[in-house]
């Protein structure tokens, strides 16, 4: 019996497995209020994690971040020491840096940590708010049927209609099985752990017409309607927001985007301005700018209204194939490079010096023809393969929504009328007014006729359909028949539900839908006064060769040339970036970006190409006169 006793306790251990760094400082005193704080919020991200163990490690981390921090600003004031003694500008650049990254890193390394939990909250209340509605709808229908408080949620429990809400009825009904609470009790328990006003006006609302003995079902009926009047207000609020954003990427490509490059440019022309080094702004500009888009994408992520919907495999194919593009891009350019310079009747550059020229960014003129059409079609090729699987997902797994209200209501018609599920569908799948909905009931009626049960039918018919509102619909039918409570008018209040979720869907993206248009107009009036701006400056440094032929000015000949080669390389990749704004921006997709990418891509690289065409001609055709 010991050694048995001892070899379970050996197993315990085992499984759980704990890292020394969490216990380093779990009974620290500095660990209590950071572990109070984060309490409710892994409880409301649906993690089991110690809050004493996740605080100590967030801790040590921040504490190790903070030495880091230290040491790179302590070598950073030496390095500025040693800029004021010798006026060294490399020394004033490394010394900024190590100021910047000091204070910035245990910034960023406490929200990182922090971030993940939030990222989890924020997930869950999404899904939750995004199910509240037809959940809801489903709730009426248990109340409808006069089951037991405690039986509606052990049937809510186990449907599958839901990610999110049946988990909380999981909490729910164990607080009541293992803690011995009422089913009130537990409702109010489950209210602190989820993240959702619309689940707590809900559920509070239930929680009060139990207590008070008001008519539950025509009660949480009104109230469901309010939920549905405040998903609207949201959804609305949403677009204006997303309106905002749009209005800001604008003004970012107006003011900061042509800022940056005009200050690039006067660098260039101006060397002995010393702001940075060229090569740094340089850096910033190919990799920084097009990062800007990418924040922009994640203030959209933040700011639009969501839906909870399955991520498209194209979306891995995407990160995937990035990197690949940019490989393909380096071999187009090597390649093109000759074919060019044999055009333009130039000397070729050698592959090593066209590498060296990308990876330095010091680059001129002849560069950029094969740079910018060689990584052109490097990354145009990178995203045709997710282009292509996202458009083949999204038409196999949407465009179903606007017909399943018609669909729900033709069922409890049916049932009504005395027709078993299977006779419906067996009418339905061939009718022209459920239009590409037919192709889900065909896939349902094969699957009976193969044996399988109805609800079971439902169920893996609904395995490809990507619409929120349209998968809830036929994992809810499969539910109700499996309890049994599929009357006329619990489909007729799902439907109804899910009818409204849907209204206020389309039209929020009736709303932001216009906005597509701002991040092509922004970024193709952007690059045209920066490109022409440049050419204009190498045209009139050109033309007056005595003024540049010493002094500061000469350098700028060189430079000038350098400055346009980074601003072409930064303009392709911020091309590539604001295609999956649009995407993003417009209908909520990154997805649906890859396709305006491969557009912006296009468009930049014939712009760069027509501006270094242009010649500017500042000399005067007449002569002048005394």
């Amino acid at each position: 019996m010991a050694i048995t006793s001892s070899k379970k306790k050996e197993q315990n251990e085992n499984s759980v497995k704990i890292s020394q760094i969490d216990l380093l400082f779990y009974k620290s005193p500095l660990v209590e209020p950071l572990s109070k704080s984060l309490d409710k919020k892994l409880k409301q991200a649906g993690l089991s994690d110690d809050p004493k163990l996740y605080a100590s490690r967030i801790l040590f981390f921040l504490l190790f971040s903070i030495i880091v921090g230290i040491i790179l600003i302590f070598f950073g004031l030496i390095f500025i020491r040693e800029f004021e003694i010798t006026r060294l500008s490399k020394y004033a650049v490394v010394g900024i840096m190590g100021l910047l990254f000091g204070i910035i890193i245990p910034v960023v390394t406490y929200l990182a940590l922090i971030s993940n939990v939030s990222q989890k909250v924020d997930s869950r209340r999404i899904g939750i708010e995004a199910e509240t509605p037809a959940f809801s709808a489903l709730f009426l229908v248990f109340l409808r049927s006069g089951l037991s408080p405690r039986l509606l949620f052990e049937n809510l429990a186990k449907t599958r209609a839901f990610n999110h809400m049946n988990q909380v009825s999981k909490y729910i009904v164990k607080r009541i099985n293992f803690l011995g609470e009422s089913v009130e009790t537990a409702i109010n328990s489950s209210i602190k752990i989820v993240p959702s006003k619309l689940y707590d006006d809900l559920m509070t609302t239930y929680v009060t017409a139990i207590r008070t003995g008001a008519p539950v079902f025509e009660t949480m009926q009104s109230k469901i309607k309010d939920i549905l009047r405040n998903m609207e207000l949201a959804a609305s609020k949403a677009a204006d927001n997303l309106s905002g954003v749009g209005e800001g990427y604008v003004t970012w490509l107006a003011s900061g985007f042509i800022s940056f490059f005009l200050i690039l440019i006067l660098e260039a022309v101006f060397p002995q301005l010393h702001v940075l080094p060229i090569g740094l702004l340089g850096a910033f500009a190919v990799l920084g700018i097009p990062l800007v888009n990418i924040l922009f994408v994640w203030v959209v992520d933040q700011t639009q209204y969501k839906f909870p919907e399955k991520q498209l495999k194209a979306d891995k194919m995407f990160l995937m194939l990035f990197p690949v593009g940019i490989v393909l891009g380096i071999i187009f350019m090597i390649i093109l490079e000759p074919i060019i310079a044999k055009i333009m009747h130039e000397t070729p550059i050698a592959p090593k010096f066209m590498l060296i020229g990308l990876f330095t960014l010091s680059g001129n003129l002849n560069y950029i023809p094969a740079t910018v059409i060689g990584l052109t079609l490097g990354l145009i090729i990178s995203v045709i393969p997710p282009y292509v699987i996202a458009r083949r997902e999204l038409k196999e797994g949407t465009g179903y929504d606007i017909y399943v209200a018609r669909f729900l209501r033709a069922i409890g018609e049916g049932t009504r009328a005395g027709l078993s599920p299977e006779t419906v569908i067996k009418n339905l799948k061939d009718s022209k007014e459920l239009g590409k909905l037919q192709i889900i009931l065909k896939r349902v009626y094969a699957y009976i006729n193969l044996g399988i049960p109805i609800k079971d039918a439902f169920r893996k018919a609904a395995d490809i359909i990507i619409d929120f509102s349209t998968k809830i619909a036929f994992t809810s039918l499969a539910d109700m028949i499996e309890i049994g409570s599929l009357t006329p008018e619990s489909v007729e209040t799902l439907a109804d539900q899910l009818d409204s979720q849907i209204r206020i869907r389309r039209e929020y993206y009736a709303k932001i839908k216009i906005l597509l248009y701002m991040p092509y107009v922004g970024s193709i009036l952007a690059l045209i006064a920066t490109i022409i701006l440049s050419s204009a400056i190498i045209s009139l440094l050109s033309s007056s060769s005595f003024i540049t032929s010493y002094g500061p000015l000469a350098a700028a000949q060189a430079l000038v040339p350098r400055a346009v080669y980074i601003a072409s390389l930064s303009s392709v990749f911020n091309a590539y970036t604001a295609g999956l704004l649009v995407g993003k921006l417009a209908s909520g997709r990154i997805a649906n970006g890859y396709l305006h990418s491969a557009i912006l891509l296009v468009i930049t690289m014939i712009l760069v190409l027509i501006t270094l065409s242009i010649k500017f001609s500042f000399v005067s055709p007449v002569a002048p006169s005394l």
